[in-house]
């Protein structure tokens, strides 16, 4: 799933709950939960034919573009609300929706960190086996994202 999507839960969860530690805890389990349900994203790199480092500048490529758009709609969310008063909540939410991708980053590029935890993100990816398309997971994550945005208060 996008980081986007991830990040505005994160963000939502710390809004709700005035306490970073249990924001962090609740967006990073929270993270699992939302990657449960099938997504479309999960060919853009598994089916990639280059070399490691093409893949790696590809997925950055990706993370790039994703976390301009993340911050373009919490920063103008966040401007029409005026709901940055638990910004560390917010902060520590957004944190925990990210890290696990951050995490499986990590043993991507060094292929021993987090190996046990690597197993487990695409374990919980993998136990619906419906296989959307890459646009019907695009449209998913947009209307999910944007359930989210409209859910701040």
């Amino acid at each position: 799933m996008l980081l986007t999507v991830h990040a505005t839960a994160g963000a939502l969860i710390g809004q709700q709950i005035n306490n970073p530690l249990l924001a962090f805890i609740l967006s990073f389990v929270s993270h699992f939960v939302l990657d449960l349900v099938p997504h479309g994203d999960q060919d853009w790199i598994d089916e990639y034919k280059g070399d490691q480092k093409s893949k790696v500048v590809k997925i950055i490529m990706i993370v790039a573009v994703d976390i301009v758009i993340l911050l373009g709609l919490l920063v103008s969310r966040f401007y029409f609300i005026d709901s940055f008063a638990t910004g560390l909540s917010i902060a520590s939410g957004i944190i925990g929706g990210l890290l696990p991708d951050f995490l499986v980053g990590c043993h991507e590029l060094s292929n021993r960190l987090f190996k046990k935890f690597y197993r487990f993100h695409f374990w919980i990816h993998d136990l619906i086996k419906v296989k959307p398309t890459a646009f019907q997971g695009v449209a998913f994550q947009v209307i999910i994202t944007g359930i989210l945005l409209l859910s701040f208060r």
